[in-house]
């Protein structure tokens, strides 16, 4: 009976550790995902209702810059091809002096604010 009670521990044992390890594995796997996949990148003018709380990719050029310091974010509005979207974006967390007619991409969630779809930016990067 020992000899079986003792067996059956060592089998918990090492299926206690492939566990582990299979599990720490894809945690490592679904960080990789996180940091190397981008949301498609989509124009501003197929932008709708279905997108709310989605997050996007767009690129454009900034045509105005509103500064709200004491709040500390910069409303920007950006425009592609198809048309124009208000983005917000914290300029503590992105330091980037942003300027007019700048070519930007950037990666936010969609939001809506007195009826118009404004882009919550996550991170904002200047175009090559």
């Amino acid at each position: 009976m020992f000899l079986f009670t003792n067996c059956m521990t060592l089998k918990n044992i090492s299926l206690t550790k492939i566990s582990f390890t299979i599990s720490l594995l894809g945690i490592f796997f679904l960080l990789f995902l996180a940091n190397t996949l981008h949301p498609k990148l989509t124009n501003i003018s197929e932008i709708s209702s279905k997108n709310l709380n989605q997050q996007i990719e767009i690129q454009g050029q900034i045509t105005s810059i509103k500064n709200f310091e004491q709040y500390k974010f910069q409303l920007i509005t950006i425009k592609d091809s198809s048309e124009k979207i208000n983005a917000v974006v914290n300029y503590e967390k992105y330091p980037l002096n942003l300027t007019t007619n700048q070519e930007v991409i950037l990666i936010g969630k969609v939001i809506q604010y007195n009826k118009a779809y404004q882009i919550q930016s996550e991170k904002i990067s200047l175009k090559n």
